[in-house]
């Protein structure tokens, strides 16, 4: 190792190890993941989906970027489901114009004819815990907004069912879904009616095993490092925000006027037990909505992003479609 090598690992504070992330004392964020160039909206030319990017938020300068199938724009008087989309990362890396997310929505919105809303919130480190909920919730609020016709942007004023919202996100997105519908049934945001919620490989954790969750401590302590890496306050693998079965936030969805819930797993997921234990929860609290689970079997986390084209991921993909078409 020469001296230059030695010198940098010298000063790093934390050092998430490769693949992940590092910390130097003076305050420099090295991500090693999530490094690919983010790309541009516009007319996707494999699926005919008209993307543009949109600031939410005046004070922060967030964007959103929004979707709308092919033909949409030319007709003014079709409505259309809207679905407000979380990217994951846990917390710390990727985008909104991250490629893989790019890709998915594209996908999604032409398969699902939807419009969709994918949120970009602040990281962490430079950003902990609780900003990316804070920063989504402001993306909501702008979403609501356009209720009534009123809006900046004209293809939620225009093509929005705003009878039809659905909420989604992958990982740590699934997580500031699941806490997004949480809040819009205890403040009832006006102009969101929330049809339903989509948890994809859900990021929840907790300080005790669920079902055959692993209990290699040595497992279980990376993951908590992480997540006291994006959370530097935390109470630990029980903060509510990471664990939702540890206060009376799961207990609210009891009342939710959302009535329906898909929860996707996979197999080889080390969070795959907490949804399935999501849903368990759900069932046992009294929920009278509808409850789906799907599990992808012999793949891992956020495979379907990962290998967008595999059999699983198409299977994936038309599931969450169809949910958003079925109802309510």
């Amino acid at each position: 190792m020469d001296n230059m090598e030695s010198t940098k690992l010298e000063e790093i504070a934390f050092d998430g190890g490769p693949p992940v992330l590092r910390i130097y004392k003076d305050g420099r964020v090295e991500r090693l993941v999530g490094t690919q160039i983010d790309v541009p909206p516009g007319i996707d030319p494999k699926t005919n989906v008209e993307s543009k990017d949109a600031v939410y938020s005046q004070e922060t300068a967030q964007y959103l970027r929004l979707y709308i199938p092919k033909n949409s724009t030319s007709s003014s008087a079709q409505k259309l489901p809207l679905l407000v989309y979380f990217h994951g990362g846990a917390f710390f890396t990727w985008t909104a114009s991250f490629p893989m997310y790019h890709t998915y929505l594209n996908s999604l919105v032409a398969e699902a004819n939807v419009i969709a809303v994918s949120v970009d919130y602040r990281r962490a480190p430079e950003h902990p815990i609780p900003i990316a909920y804070h920063d989504s919730w402001d993306a909501l609020k702008w979403v609501a907004s356009h209720y009534g016709g009123n809006g900046h942007e004209k293809w939620l004023n225009r093509h929005v069912d705003f009878n039809k919202v659905y909420l989604s996100g992958d990982s740590a997105g699934a997580n500031i879904a699941h806490h997004m519908a949480i809040r819009i049934g205890k403040e009832k945001l006006d102009g969101i009616n929330l049809a339903g919620i989509m948890l994809i490989h859900p990021y929840f954790w907790g300080k005790e095993p669920v079902g055959d969750e692993t209990k290699d401590p040595d497992k279980r302590a990376k993951i908590e490092r992480l997540w006291r890496l994006v959370s530097p306050t935390t109470s630990g693998a029980d903060d509510p925000w990471i664990n939702p079965f540890k206060d009376q936030s799961l207990a609210s969805l009891a009342s939710l006027v959302c009535s329906r819930v898909l929860v996707c797993v996979a197999e080889k997921d080390v969070f795959r037990h907490r949804g399935w234990y999501y849903c368990e929860r759900l069932k046992k609290i009294g929920w009278k909505g509808e409850v789906e689970m799907m599990e992808s079997k012999g793949e891992d986390h956020i495979f379907h992003l990962l290998e967008p084209t595999c059999d699983s991921a198409m299977a994936k993909l038309k599931k969450v479609a169809a949910f958003m078409n079925q109802g309510p």
